[in-house]
């Protein structure tokens, strides 16, 4: 993807304004299908080493995970523990990844000049999601600065299943105003991290329609959920966060 001048203004006043900006086209067709196959190999890797002593077949169809591992009685908490779900990519899915056209607005909306790679303590910084449908499996209305990865510009890629249904919702404009929150006493999500309070209507979300290809950046105080409303399919995505260098 290339970005001229005149488009980069343009998708950096939209970030300003809304919290979050698409990266249409982002990867093309080659790179998304070596980051999609990769994550796909990644998340069969594991499942086959969690049962190696079933004889499994392979997950073919990441959009019907939630019938197979019903099918074979396999744990889901298990599959996306955070030790499985995050993992460091070889070399050249790095270069993907980290494109020198993504690193540059980044650097431009948040006003640093250089990054860390944001991981959790023993973890790697790429992370995988598999929501299932109808199984509360997204985290609710949240934004990073109200967790543990505070001031983080959030990369999310979707890679199957990906609809106005399932997609990440995002409440526009929010990362610029003030909202009450709340520490959930008992949370099936990570703890100590703090969830949205006030009663927002959710017709004030905007589920953005993303093609595969496509990429989403959003700011650290943006209102977000990765929660989904498919009825029918698996989401498969894959995310990382920048943290600058103060």
């Amino acid at each position: 993807m290339t970005i001229n001048s005149i488009y980069f203004e343009k998708l950096m006043n939209d970030f300003d304004r809304d919290g979050y900006q698409i990266l249409g086209n982002f990867f093309n067709k080659d790179e998304f299908s070596i980051i999609y196959n990769y994550v796909i190999n990644h998340i069969n890797t594991k499942i086959q080493s969690l049962y190696e002593n079933i004889n499994l077949p392979l997950l073919v169809d990441i959009k019907n995970y939630h019938k197979y591992i019903k099918e074979f009685n396999l744990n889901h908490e298990l599959i996306i523990s955070t030790k499985n779900r995050y993992f460091c990519p070889p070399d050249h899915l790095n270069s993907i990844l980290r494109k020198k056209e993504l690193i540059s607005f980044i650097k431009n909306i948040s006003g640093f000049i250089d990054f860390d790679m944001c991981s959790d303590p023993g973890l790697s910084w790429l992370g995988f999601r598999l929501i299932r449908p109808l199984k509360d499996d997204g985290y609710p209305p949240s934004c990073k600065n109200w967790g543990n990865s505070k001031n983080v510009y959030s990369i999310w890629i979707p890679l199957a299943g990906s609809t106005v249904k399932s997609n990440i919702r995002f409440l526009k404009g929010s990362h610029k105003k003030t909202y009450k929150s709340y520490l959930p006493s008992n949370s099936k999500f990570i703890d100590g991290e703090y969830r949205l309070k006030d009663n927002i209507s959710i017709d004030q979300f905007v589920r953005p329609s993303l093609n595969y290809g496509d990429l989403v950046v959003f700011h650290p105080n943006c209102i977000h959920s990765e929660d989904s409303n498919d009825e029918k399919e698996t989401r498969l995505n894959l995310e990382y966060r920048f943290l600058p260098k103060q």
